[in-house]
């Protein structure tokens, strides 16, 4: 199964938890990982950006240093 992996700054941590996201944190930091399910796929093909994506998780996009599909 493939994950999307949107690599946060380190300040997002405590949104991060207080989300409930599932994450690694790796010191300098914050990888989420959210698998790409049918429903991730619907909502990724509704939104125009990137921007949008992350916002419909609860991220800060201006504290988004990276999102890849691994």
């Amino acid at each position: 199964m493939q994950n999307i992996i949107i690599h946060c700054q380190y300040p997002m941590l405590e949104t991060i938890k207080q989300l409930g996201l599932d994450y690694v944190d790796n010191c300098t930091e914050i990888d989420v990982n959210i698998p790409y399910t049918k429903a991730v796929e619907d909502v990724n093909n509704s939104i125009s950006d990137d921007a949008e994506f992350v916002s419909h998780y609860g991220l800060d996009y201006d504290q988004v240093n990276c999102i890849e599909l691994i």
